[in-house]
Order: structure tokens, then C-alpha cells, then sequence
């Protein structure tokens, strides 16, 4: 089973719902290129989910050019640029055909981190020989600023619920489940435009198998209070048809990233065909990327996507259910994380208390002297003279050895360390 809004991806600039004006420069810029006629490239702004990133899939498809596709928030210097695009811009495709180069989100790129990838971007649009669009939701952020002088400014508006209704109707028709039109019209004005968000929800409440109404429409809203971790995996790893992933995470009292955690340890546990696997993954990967981006730019409505290609592509990537008992199980690095810190604040506290006896910074301690206090160790004096002075534990002292404190080596050493510290005491009287 396919996402919708991978099966239903605009082929032709005319498929696209609204903006009419906007599909309009569009045709006559490609028409432009395919006639010989070189164009400044293309910024298409406006909010997420109007059609941008699905124009330039259009415009590819239709004039059969090859697609080359970058996504600027994930580009950080002038080597990432060049190595995906720089090549592209200038060359064509392997039957003499044009490329078009795709730099999606470029409001994505910081001015002042991301500065060489910008210039990269810039370097591009001034030399490309291939037509180029850019998409950005934000066409005045600062990092589209240097962009403005190489590019010709689209935008796109939100679609109008009336156009999105008609559109999710269409797409009912054609999978030949009913619906109430009323419903329909009610979940084109509650996602304000966002096609593919409609598109989302639309495939999630159509999971059912029965007639669309608008109190089902309603329940994607809903909220189940007692699902745990292990209930919801169960869910998504045994489901035949899609899931709302908003109605079963927000029963988690759990973030979003270790959410994700949970997911990823428990898959190579679920399924066993490789294929499975690794489809599984790579939807993983795509929820991944708008991860990313939220965290990135901060825009948290992009949170919706992440947690629909990260369930409902898991759900997708198998072949058939498995009906076996699977024990699922808490994310193993996160656990081998916490005893990494763990340890290593152990070792911190040890090197505290060793640099008063060194008389050396903690630093120093953990990168010039750690490395040889196992073999001082050997030494039953040096080792007793050390563990006196400051004042180590047993569980110290097996922390430098590398074993437990139950080995016959840590109470040797803390029992010679006892002697060592009366025969200073009677030194002393």
C-alpha cells in the first residue's frame, strides 16, 4: 500500500490544485528552456503544502527532464553544493536531455553557518546551464536575501477549501470509497490549505473501509489516555491499514525523538524479511529528514509529516502481518548511553579527586595520566600510597582496573591502602 501523497504526485503542471496564476509563469518558463531559451531560475514560496516541491516533480515529469534534487536544509558548506549540483547544473542528461536542478527549502540555511553553502547556491544560479527552481516557505528570511538578485519570485498561495474538497473527492471516486460530502468539505476547511496534509489525514480516516462521515472525520481528533509504548509498536507493527499517527502518539507520555528510538530498535525485531527491513528504514530515513528540519528552523508543523512517514511507512514497508509474539524492547543504545555517561562521570569525580594528589586539572589528569594508573596499579605500593591519598573507593579502584569491586585484586589494594594510611598515622604520634 502507498502513501497518497506518493500515489497521486502531480505528474503534469495541470494536476496541480490552485495557483493558477503561479502554474502560469511556470509553463511559460519551462516553455522557455524547452524552446532553447534560457531562464532565470525559480523561487516558488509560499506555506507548506500548496504544491512547490510538487511543481518542480511535475515540471520534470511532463518535459521529461531528469530531476536533481537537493534539499538546502540538509546542505551545509560549499562541497555539499558542489558536489550534488555543480556538475548538474552544467551537463545534460544522458540522452541529451535537460536536467532540472530542485533546491528545496532554501529559508532552511543559516546566513551565518551555512554562509559557503550559500555562496555555493548563489555560484549556481549565476552559471547554471540546466533551469533551476528553489522553493523556500519563507521568502524574506535572511538567507534568501543573497538569493533575490538570481532568481524570479513565484508565489504560491494556500489552496482554497473548495479546491482541495473537489481534489479529495476525486481521489475518493478513484480508491471507490463512499463519503459524505459534507465531510469531505469539513476536513478541506480544518487543514487550511495543506494538500498534502488533507491527503494525509483523507488516507488515514479512509483506513476504515467504509463510508466517510463527518463524525469519523471528527474522531481523527481523538485521543485514547491509556495506550502505553508497547500497545502502540503493537499497533503499528501489526496493522493492515493505515494509521492517524496523532490519535496513537499523543496517548504517549513520550517525545517525539524517543519515539522514534522505540521504533527503530523494535523493527529488525517485527520483521524478518530483509526487504521489509530495509523499506521500513528507509521510510524512517524520509520522517528523518523533516525531523531535521523542525529542529533546524523550528517549525514544528512540520511534526505532522515526520510522524506519518515514521508510522505509516513502517506500516506500508511489509509485505503481510506477522502473527507472531514479539517482545519488544527499550532502545539498546539509549541504555548503553546512559551508562556511558554514567561511567563517564565516574571518571570525572575520579580525576578530581586524583588531580589534588597529582597536583594536576582534571584534564590533564583524564589525557595524561589515566592511561597509566593500571600499570601503577601493578605496584602494590604505589597503588596503596595513591588509593590513600585520595581517598578512593573500592568501586574507584575497580574503575581504574577495568574489573568490579568484588575482584580479589580491588580488596587487595584497598586492604594494603588501610595499611598505608596507619603506618602515616603512626608516623605522625
Amino acid at each position: 500500500m502507498a502513501l497518497w501523497t506518493y500515489k497521486y504526485r502531480p505528474k503534469r503542471l495541470d494536476e496541480i490544485i490552485g495557483n493558477e496564476e503561479a502554474k502560469q509563469v511556470v509553463r511559460s518558463w519551462a516553455e522557455s528552456w524547452k524552446n532553447g531559451n534560457p531562464q532565470k531560475p525559480l523561487l516558488l514560496y509560499g506555506p507548506p503544502g500548496v504544491g512547490k516541491t510538487a511543481t518542480a516533480y511535475a515540471v520534470a515529469s511532463e518535459y521529461g527532464w531528469d530531476l536533481i534534487e537537493m534539499n538546502a536544509s540538509d546542505t551545509r558548506n560549499r562541497e555539499a553544493v558542489e558536489r550534488v549540483l555543480g556538475a548538474a547544473s552544467q551537463a545534460v542528461s544522458l540522452f541529451g536531455g535537460r536536467k532540472l536542478i530542485l533546491i528545496d527549502e532554501v529559508d532552511g540555511l543559516s546566513p551565518k553557518e551555512d554562509a559557503g553553502g550559500v555562496k555555493a547556491i548563489v555560484e549556481i544560479l549565476q552559471r547554471a546551464k540546466n533551469p533551476v527552481i528553489l522553493t523556500a516557505n519563507d521568502a524574506w528570511s535572511p538567507s534568501v536575501t543573497p538569493l533575490k538578485p538570481y532568481v524570479r519570485l513565484v508565489e504560491y498561495r494556500r489552496v482554497s477549501p473548495t479546491q482541495l474538497a473537489s481534489y479529495l473527492m476525486k481521489i475518493l471516486e478513484r480508491e471507490g470509497i463512499p463519503y459524505d460530502k459534507d465531510a469531505i468539505i469539513y476536513l478541506a476547511r480544518k487543514e487550511s490549505g495543506d494538500v498534502r496534509a488533507a491527503l494525509l489525514d483523507l488516507q488515514a480516516v479512509a483506513r476504515y473501509g467504509i463510508k466517510i462521515t463527518v463524525d469519523l472525520v471528527r474522531d481523527l481528533g481523538f485521543r485514547d489516555r491509556e495506550a502505553n509504548i508497547f500497545e502502540v509498536l503493537a499497533k503499528i507493527f501489526k496493522s493492515e491499514a493505515l494509521i492517524r499517527p496523532f490519535i496513537l502518539t499523543a496517548t504517549l507520555d513520550m517525545d517525539p525523538e524517543m519515539f522514534t528510538y522505540w521504533v527503530v530498535e523494535n523493527i529488525p525485531r517485527e520483521y524478518e524479511d530483509p526487504e521489509e527491513v530495509a523499506e521500513a528504514f528507509r521510510w524512517v530515513s524520509r520522517s528523518d529528514v523533516f525531523s531535521g528540519r523542525i529542529i533546524r528552523r523550528q517549525y514544528w508543523g512540520f511534526l505532522s509529516y515526520s510522524q506519518e512517514l515514521l508510522v505509516n511507512g513502517v506500516i506500508i514497508a511489509k509485505k503481510k502481518p506477522y502473527r507472531k509474539f514479539t517482545r519488544y524492547s527499550f532502545p539498546t543504545w539509549i541504555r548503553l548511553l546512559s551508562k556511558f555517561r554514567e561511567r563517564n562521570q565516574k571518571r570525572r569525580e575520579l580525576a578530581a579527586k586524583l588531580g589534588k594528589v597529582f597536583h594536576l586539572s582534571r584534564r590533564r589528569i583524564l589525557s595524561d595520566v589515566f592511561p597509566f594508573l593500571p600499570l601503577w596499579m601493578r605496584k602494590r605500593e604505589w597503588a596503596a600510597e595513591i588509593i590513600h591519598r585520595a581517598r578512593l573507593t573500592d568501586e574507584e579502584v575497580a574503575l581504574i582496573l577495568g574489573t568490579d569491586p568484588s575482584d580479589p585484586r580491588v580488596k587487595e589494594l584497598m586492604s594494603a591502602a588501610e595499611e598505608a594510611r596507619k603506618h602515616h598515622l603512626r608516623s605522625r604520634s
